[in-house]
């Protein structure tokens, strides 16, 4: 099966959706009173992306010259919003319902598609944009319960990152995959790098271990989500991002001993539902 290229593009994208799955576990393994501040892990993010792109980018012969500085600007502060209040939703939230949330992104790329790139929605589009509203709704019930400031910003970091996706539909024509990763990543350190220094902590050992290890699965994740694009057409690799929803459900039940609600599934499968439609619209 993985001996094609739909076959090794699928391979890299499931594993492209686990590494980045373990990235919020480990966000919420760094102890509460460590005294860590978001931006700190963010930066450690950006820090260890930025080293191995360098190294990748040079092993292969890639000029770091950007094709396009404005859209990279663009990209790189709806990225750096949306992993920032991304961040903090996982810390505020249980992490089965952060990161399913946070899948709404899709469906966030396909409205601003159609309102600023005049992209066509089709009315199965549509309708898988509103099962995965749908499904956000029963996760997060207004009415019933208070929606939080965790709850509010986990849509807003799928709001975030169908903003930074969008913009990368546009660069695909100026700049490569990988090019992009490493300028965004350059701008996460630089923009945290100066709440690092006034508001930083010195991190101990089991701390410091969580914080590279934040770093190491996002950047591995980026990677082999890239390699997953550069098999396959898009269209046909990104429902397997979705399986980052049951890997997290999974991480929630092994390692923090939670069982999501009921609710969360039934929105789950709702999001997901969606997202397998919208995927099987594009044939």
């Amino acid at each position: 099966m993985f001996d094609t290229p739909r076959g090794k593009a699928a391979l890299f994208m499931i594993l492209a959706a686990l590494f980045l799955s373990i990235v919020p576990v480990f966000v919420k393994l760094i102890p509460a009173d460590s005294g860590i501040p978001t931006t700190q892990k963010l930066f450690m993010r950006g820090v260890i992306a930025t080293i191995v792109l360098a190294i990748v980018l040079r092993a292969r012969g890639i000029s770091f010259r950007p094709g396009s500085p404005v859209l990279l600007g663009a990209r790189s502060l709806f990225g750096i919003a949306g992993m920032l209040t991304y961040f903090i939703a996982v810390e505020g939230m249980p992490l089965a319902e952060a990161v399913t949330i946070n899948k709404l992104s899709p469906f966030f790329v396909l409205i601003l598609s159609w309102l600023f790139l005049s992209e066509k929605l089709k009315k199965i589009q549509v309708f898988a944009v509103f099962l995965g509203f749908a499904g956000v709704a029963v996760i997060l019930r207004p009415g019933s319960i208070p929606l939080t400031l965790p709850a509010g910003l986990a849509v807003l970091s799928a709001l975030f990152a169908g903003s930074a996706y969008t913009t990368l539909r546009a660069l695909r024509k100026t700049d490569r995959p990988l090019l992009v990763v490493f300028w965004f990543s350059i701008a996460i350190t630089l923009f945290f790098l100066p709440s690092v220094i006034l508001g930083g902590v010195m991190p101990d050992l089991e701390s410091l271990v969580f914080l590279v290890c934040i770093g190491i699965s996002g950047t591995a994740g980026q990677l082999l989500m890239t390699k997953a694009y550069r098999c396959a057409p898009g269209g046909e690799v990104a429902i397997y991002g979705y399986l980052s929803v049951l890997f997290s459900m999974s991480w929630q039940i092994l390692i923090f001993d939670s069982v999501p609600d009921a609710t969360v599934f039934i929105g789950a499968g709702l999001i997901l539902l969606g997202g397998w439609i919208n995927y099987r619209s594009r044939g």
